[in-house]
């Protein structure tokens, strides 16, 4: 966290992001539990093809608005500024920063852990994951399609087209339907992002169960399901140690389906609705290489058995006041458990840090310097701001210093007795900077690190503005972490 005229500015670490990340995660499975939990509930209440709307409503909340009201969330419970204050602070009762309150503390924040290795070997592990669970299987998938375009008919039987073109017509698809009719095929299914494509078996030849499932497939077109179910489980593929988003995914899948049904009912007569429930029946129990594909084909034999009882379930006519209730509850609900749920998750962070990382009073309690301090009068050299202001709590330090460089943590007007805490460290042993204070007229008081670490108190010995800074000592660079606080 710096402060740059006046201004608050958060630089977020590694320990920021991943924390946000996985409490994104967490808020995704108490919203999918959430449908788990109350499918049967929502399933009286509200139609299929309402569960589905409803259902893409939280996968677009998911991936836009949870991320960023979680991160605002977690933002202003962890750094809260209060402004512009009418007490100002600094030499002669003036200063350009205002009073910043900082009411809950964040692992960047309050220790110096904010980039450590293990957040990054995290960011690795999951990477790799994504790679071996995500990539690969969707390389795999990628090549079957594109065996299967390649075993296509070279033209496509003119009836098919026809009957595809007239029906696009008439269920009101938009853009053209690319067909791929193909004789390794025993179902169709459609895919793609944003063209949709159909997969059709040449082998149907029938022009009555040509007509009804083309009118569920392209009904998918239109409602863009093979959009979604796509992008399902390419979050399935990113979020790999997540179980509950591939449940949230097929159940997804089972629900378009299901909806799909309905709407092709809808435009059938008794004997047609008959005749189409054998037809899936046939289709389910052929063999087909594609079987275990659910996000391609969306067929899977545990969902049979939902849609022939879906299919045979008196629809009853709901009010649409009633259904607009039960979907304004349901995505009114996902605000109210990304911000609870964000909050928790900073309430808890600040706590395992009070409870792993004391106040460095408590560090210092008891505490003799044991480094001996320096004095000369010798010019700092290049200099570069840290932009800190220092208050009563613990500033962190997260710099790296290039050969000789000091960096200023601030330029501030102390009284005499004022004591600057400065408890820093490098990441060998052996690195060599320096910590102290420069007073108007050029005297500094410093001290040199011993093991690579600076633990030391600087009393100050009178008033005066005084430069704070940290400076290396040798050629290389030395990447030095810690806080620093006035008391």
């Amino acid at each position: 966290m710096t402060f740059f005229e006046g201004e608050l500015m958060i630089l977020w670490r590694l320990s920021d992001l991943v924390l946000l990340f996985f409490t994104g995660v967490l808020i995704q499975n108490i919203l999918f539990l959430l449908f788990a939990g109350g499918r049967k509930f929502l399933e009286k209440r509200i139609s299929m093809c309402s569960i589905r709307r409803l259902m893409k409503l939280v996968l677009w909340y998911s991936l836009i608005f949870l991320p960023v009201i979680a991160g605002i969330v977690m933002l202003k419970a962890t750094y809260t500024r209060f402004g512009p204050s009418t007490k100002w602070i600094g030499k002669g009762g003036e200063s350009e920063y205002p009073l910043i309150y900082v009411d809950l503390e964040s692992f960047s924040y309050r220790t110096a852990y904010g980039n450590h290795w293990i957040f990054l070997l995290i960011l690795g592990v999951w990477m790799a994951g994504v790679l071996v669970k995500g990539i690969l299987p969707c390389l795999r998938t990628h090549r079957v399609l594109k065996n299967l375009q390649r075993s296509k008919e070279v033209q496509p039987d003119p009836a098919l087209v026809g009957m595809i073109r007239r029906l696009e017509r008439e269920l009101g698809v938009r853009r053209e339907v690319e067909i791929i009719e193909s004789p390794l095929l025993s179902v169709p299914f459609v895919t793609g992002w944003f063209r949709s494509r159909l997969y059709f078996p040449s082998q149907i030849r029938d022009e009555k169960a040509r007509r009804l499932l083309l009118l569920h497939e392209l009904t998918h077109c239109r409602r863009w399901d093979g959009f979604y179910r796509r992008l399902l489980f390419l979050l399935g593929d990113l979020y790999w140690f997540n179980p509950f988003m591939n449940l949230f995914a097929n159940y997804f899948t089972e629900v378009s389906e299901m909806a799909c049904d309905d709407e092709v009912l809808e435009k059938c007569s008794v004997s047609e609705q008959k005749f189409y429930a054998k037809l899936l029946v046939s289709l389910e129990t052929g063999e087909d290489f594609l079987r275990p594909a659910v996000a391609l084909t969306g067929h899977a034999e545990s969902g049979l058995e939902r849609r022939l009882k879906n299919m045979m379930k008196k629809e009853k006519k709901r009010s649409k006041w009633s259904v607009m209730l039960v979907m304004a509850v349901v995505l009114g609900m996902c605000p109210l458990t990304t911000v609870s749920a964000a909050s928790g998750v900073s309430v808890l962070q600040d706590k395992i840090i009070k409870m792993t990382f004391p106040d460095i009073e408590e560090e210092m309690n008891g505490f003799q310097n044991t480094l001996t301090e320096e004095v000369d009068f010798e010019e700092l050299g290049e200099t570069r701001e840290l932009g800190i202001h220092l208050g009563a709590r613990n500033e962190t330090i997260d710099t790296t210093l290039k050969g000789t460089e000091a960096v200023v943590v601030e330029t501030k007007s102390l009284k005499k007795g004022d004591k600057i805490h400065f408890s820093i460290w490098g990441d060998k042993t052996t690195d060599q900077f320096r910590a102290g204070c420069k007073d108007s007229s050029g005297k500094t008081v410093s001290v040199t690190a011993s093991e690579g670490e600076i633990f030391h108190i600087f009393t100050i010995p009178k008033d005066d503005t005084y430069i704070l800074f940290i400076q290396g000592i040798s050629a290389g660079n030395v990447h030095v972490t810690g806080r620093v606080a006035l008391k």
